[in-house]
Order: C-alpha cells, then sequence, then structure tokens
C-alpha cells in the first residue's frame, strides 16, 4: 500500500509541476476516482488472483464383482485432440463458439481419466479374466478408443455435461478393429457451475460404460 502511494505522488508531481513551476492542471472525476479507487484495500491491483479449482470423473459404483470369463484384455490409453486433450474444463456458449474456464480445471487430461475408468470398470464386469493397462503377454483383445467431446453446455436455464467417445476393439495378431461404436451422452448439471457439471459428466461416463460392457460381452462371450 505505501508503495502505492509513492507511485501516485509521482505521478500527481509529473502532473502538477512542470519546468520546476507549479501548473493547474484539472483532473477530470473519472480519472480523480480511479487513482483513488486504486488505494483502496478491494483494488484488484491489491487482490490476490484466484485458486485454481480441480476436478475429476468419479463413478460411485462399479460393477458387482463376478466369476470372470477367460479371454484377457488390454486397454489401450485413449485419445483426444484439440481442443480436449488438455486440462482446462471446456465450455460452449454457442454451437459455433467454444471457451475455457482459467481457473477450473480438469485434475489430469480426461482422456487420461476415460482410460483408467475403462480399465476398472470392464475389470469389474467379470467380462475378462484380466484386464491390463498396456500389452502384456498375448493378450485375446485390445480396447482403443478416442474422446471426441467433453464439454459444458451453457443453455439460457441450464447447464449440460456432454460427453462423446469412440471404443473400437481388435483382435490380435490382426490390427483391423473386429468391432466399433460411438456413445454420446448429454446430462443436465444439477446447478449451473463447473463442480455440478464435473458431476453430470461423471454420470454421462458411468452410463457410457454400461453401454460398452453390454455390447462386449456377447463378443467375448464365447471364450
Amino acid at each position: 500500500m505505501r508503495l502505492f502511494w509513492m507511485l501516485l505522488w509521482i505521478v500527481l508531481w509529473k502532473l502538477l509541476w512542470k519546468d520546476g513551476r507549479a501548473v493547474c492542471v484539472a483532473l477530470s472525476p473519472p480519472l480523480l476516482c480511479g487513482l483513488l479507487m486504486c488505494g483502496l484495500p478491494g483494488c484488484s491491483l491489491t487482490q490476490p488472483a484466484p485458486s485454481v479449482q480441480y476436478y475429476v470423473l468419479a463413478l460411485p459404483q462399479l460393477p458387482e464383482p463376478s466369476s470372470p470369463a477367460s479371454p484377457t484384455l488390454v486397454v489401450h490409453a485413449f485419445r483426444a485432440h484439440d481442443p480436449y486433450d488438455q486440462q482446462r474444463l471446456v465450455y460452449r456458449s454457442s454451437p459455433y463458439q467454444l471457451d475455457f474456464y482459467t481457473y477450473h480445471r480438469w485434475a489430469s487430461a480426461p482422456a487420461a481419466q476415460v482410460t483408467d475408468w475403462t480399465r476398472r470398470y470392464l475389470r469389474s464386469s467379470g467380462l475378462f479374466a484380466k484386464v491390463f493397462p498396456t500389452p502384456e503377454g498375448d493378450a485375446d483383445y485390445v480396447l482403443g478408443g478416442t474422446l471426441r467431446h467433453i464439454e459444458e453446455l451453457d443453455r439460457d436455464e441450464t447447464w449440460e455435461a456432454a460427453l462423446e467417445i469412440e471404443v473400437w476393439l481388435t483382435r490380435p495378431p490382426q490390427r483391423t478393429p473386429v468391432w466399433f461404436e460411438s456413445y454420446a451422452v448429454t446430462h443436465q448439471a444439477a446447478k449451473r457451475n463447473p463442480a455440478a457439471v464435473a458431476e453430470a459428466m461423471s454420470h454421462n461416463l458411468g452410463v457410457i460404460l454400461h453401454r460398452l460392457a453390454a455390447d462386449l460381452r456377447p463378443l467375448v462371450g464365447a471364450e
């Protein structure tokens, strides 16, 4: 605060003195008010920046463990493309405009969180004897995916969470997918704030993983 008043005195000195003589300078009311207000405790020049808030995807309940089937599965790390391959929360106010929060971010990359929950969900589903994070031995199946959309949709009265994921299944040594599906879910947030959007996004992920497990069951159930 002391530094501010010193700087203000220097500014006024430059305004009021010229060539060693006092001059009359008319300060407009907005300028004078602005100079005085910046010295108050609430001025943005003295206020600390807001703290960054971090969010995670969380599934409240995984499938009940059951007797695992015999096939094994590798779940590769999911990918994401711009603008969803970074931690800032993305929100859309119109079909033609995307924006990013500055102080609201995912705790880790959204694609990494989706990958982790996919592995945990399928590991609990009983569809596979083992679910590996990376190739380990001769796995029967390999699952990959792409995070297409993970964003907040701002409506006039409500906010929504939109999640879209593409998933495919291959059977080594073949590289061509034997199965492909795209899942998209939109869910209204309970409140109009990023925390509620993160909760709604977690709901979306739970719905998608439930559908994924149901779709994979007939494909691997004959093993």
